[in-house]
């Protein structure tokens, strides 16, 4: 169990290889180089921001905290809006609204090793390699570029390409159990009592992949207790209260592993938002010959 205060932490100046101006707040990570990698942060995008369309190894939750985000023919995220952006699938391009380029957007996103246990790169990997790659190419509006000469694709998917350096072996993309993103507006949910606990309502989001990966909100009466359990990050929305002896205000996260759990007694009205993560148990791990596949 992990709990960070999100809103008391800095946020980063830009060093991102999409294009474009990118405050970063890193609130909890997990870096063994396992499956069940994660991490969870605070992303503050500007008008210049923009990533071409392109899809991942990994599954991302894009939680819109202000503003709007656009994915081109994937959807729009408005503010208050959950986007499950599933291993495999292309979305995309993205940036700000170009009828609203200075509008400020705040997005909570978490990106974690998907059921096919192709895992997630570390932050600390991941600079390594963009910094070791200024010697053979660019990176330019999301695409990594190699200079003449240098053995390898000429052009590449930005991430793709420094997954690629880090691990040394090319990336193999899961095959998609969604064909695109899974955008959703929690305002069309209707709150539900949650059995077993007095003053706490759930809206149950869904649940996604073979792994029954969990999204939900849960909204606590003043006085009322919610204990969280599975493997996932919790993120406060609004209120305040204790949570295992801590107080719990706006943006404090917990991360639970399985097996663990925490309870949070509201002192008032508090909504809180479940980011699952997928069991490692049940994840696909590929043999080493198949990642070794070009």
């Amino acid at each position: 169990m992990l709990i960070v205060q999100g809103a008391e932490l800095p946020i980063h100046e830009n060093r991102s290889n999409r294009q474009g101006t990118l405050g970063k707040t890193y609130v909890i990570e997990a870096a063994t180089g396992g499956p069940g990698d994660f991490k969870l942060g605070i992303f503050h995008q500007s008008g210049d921001f923009y990533a071409p369309r392109h899809h991942h190894n990994l599954d991302q939750w894009r939680f819109q905290l202000v503003g709007e985000s656009c994915f081109g023919p994937s959807g729009t995220l408005k503010t208050g809006m959950l986007g499950y952006f599933p291993e495999g699938a292309y979305y995309g391009p993205n940036g700000k609204p170009a009828d609203a380029p200075d509008e400020p957007n705040v997005v909570i996103l978490v990106q974690f090793g998907g059921p096919s246990g192709s895992g997630h790169l570390g932050r600390a990997a991941l600079y390594r390699a963009m910094d070791e790659m200024a010697a053979i190419g660019r990176f330019e509006a999301g695409v990594f570029y190699r200079n003449d000469g240098v053995p390898g694709k000429p052009t590449m998917d930005s991430y793709q390409a420094i997954w690629e350096h880090a691990n040394g072996r090319p990336m193999i993309y899961p095959e998609p159990q969604y064909n695109g993103p899974i955008l959703m507006d929690p305002q069309n949910y209707r709150w539900m009592p949650l059995d077993g606990a007095p003053g706490v309502e759930e809206k149950a989001l869904g649940a996604f992949t073979d792994c029954a990966i969990r999204a939900a909100q849960y909204k606590l009466d003043p006085g009322a207790a919610f204990r969280a359990t599975g493997r996932g990050l919790y993120v406060v929305l609004s209120g305040s209260g204790d949570l295992e002896g801590e107080r719990y205000k706006r943006l404090t996260s917990l991360h639970l592993e399985t097996g663990e759990s925490a309870t949070y007694h509201a002192t008032e009205t508090s909504e809180i938002l479940l980011l699952g993560l997928p069991d490692v148990a049940r994840m696909r791990t590929p043999p080493r010959a198949e990642l070794a596949q070009a």
